[in-house]
This record gives structure tokens, sequence and C-alpha cells, in this order.
């Protein structure tokens, strides 16, 4: 017997409430691997890279949040299928979107998935004296050191021990407090700028077209 329509809408709002607070906790839970990773390149950074921190930024830092977005986001998606899958065996009767997967019908129709391809396609915009090109959109706040600064940088370098070690360990503090704060905002968004691309923003925005893809069918 085919249920009525409200049930099959109380479904489809259970499994969207239960999937985004699944999407929340997830990125919570993983994030600390990803900062983990970032804090020991950081921390084995050579000193005098400190002068060049946009390549080392680009060549050793960019990789990993990218690997981790991509990866991450790729996960979760599959998840999220696996939850779909169970939400619709739920619902006895002849359901329309029975047998589809969850990125099929994110990308069906009206729906526009928002994919995790716009979080790795920003460019670095310069700041300091960064001039290098990349992937994930780490803006000028992720030039810890301003030019002005470089100079103590690079004075840390031909200091004596003591004193380049202090200089060298309180610019990799700030280094790695502003890599934290960029990967927060690619992560779960800029709390400044609603319309900025996060990981977050992908997921809830796919999960969003997948329930009114559903609810579409029981209006």
């Amino acid at each position: 017997m085919q249920l009525p329509n409200e049930i099959h809408r109380a479904e489809v709002l259970d499994w969207w409430e239960d999937s985004r607070e699944s999407i929340c906790s997830a990125l919570d839970d993983r994030i600390p691997a990803l900062y983990y990773k970032v804090d020991k390149v950081v921390e084995e950074m050579p000193a005098k890279r400190l002068i060049q921190k946009g390549k080392f930024r680009s060549e050793e830092i960019e990789p990993i949040v990218v690997e981790w977005v991509e990866k991450l986001y790729r996960e979760l998606t599959h998840d999220l299928d696996d939850s779909l899958r169970a939400s619709l065996a739920n619902i006895e009767g002849n359901v329309p979107q029975a047998g589809w997967s969850y990125r099929e019908m994110a990308t069906t129709g009206a729906a526009l998935t928002f994919s995790v391809a716009p979080i790795a396609g920003v460019p670095f915009l310069a700041g300091g004296l960064v001039v290098s090109a990349g992937f994930l959109g780490f803006g000028s706040a992720l030039a810890v050191v301003p030019t002005v600064a470089l100079a103590g940088s690079a004075a840390a370098l031909i200091a004596g021990p003591g004193v380049r070690s202090k200089a060298v360990k309180s610019l990799k503090t700030r280094l790695l407090k502003d890599i934290h704060m960029e990967i927060d905002k690619r992560v779960f968004g800029d709390p400044d700028n609603s319309a900025a691309p996060s990981l977050k923003g992908a997921l809830m925005n796919d999960l969003q077209c997948v329930a009114m893809k559903r609810m579409e069918n029981f209006e």
C-alpha cells in the first residue's frame, strides 16, 4: 500500500537533518588530522624557507590541504549515498528515486551540484612578498610575515643560535596560526564572505539538492 505523501516528506526531512549533523560531526572529527599533517611540515621547515613562504606554501602545504579536501569530499559523498539508499528503503511503495545514487540525484535536472572543484581551484592572492599562485585560495593572511618583517626573518638567519632559534620558532608559530585560520575557511566557510567556496558548503549544497529533488515527488 502506498504511504501518504506526509510520511514520505517526514522521512526526507529526517534524513536531511541527520545528514547535516553527520557532515558537521565528520568535519569536526577529521580536521585535527589535517592540522597535524600541516603542523609537522611547518615544524620541519628549514629556517631559510621562511623567506620564501609563497613557494613553500604552494609546494608543501597546498598539496596536503587539497588532497585532504578532495578525499574527504569523496568519502562523505559515499557515506551520504549509503544513507540515502537506507532512507529510500525505509519508505514503502514505489519511490521514484529508488535505485538512483546520491551523485545522480545531486546533478539531475535543475539541481546544480556545488562540486568540490571550486574549492581547489581558487588561486592564491598575493600578500606581503608572496607572489606564487596555487589551488586552494589561501589569501594574504597566509603571508604571515609581511614585507616589513622579512628583514627581521633574514636577520634571524644570521644571528646567534639562541636568537635565531627563538625568532624562527616565533615565526613558525605565527605561520601555523594563520594557516589554521585559512584552512578553517576552506573547510567550514568564511564567516565574512558567505559566497566563498568551502568543503562544508559543497557538501551542504549537494545535500540540499538531493533533499529538494526527493521532496518534488511528494508535493
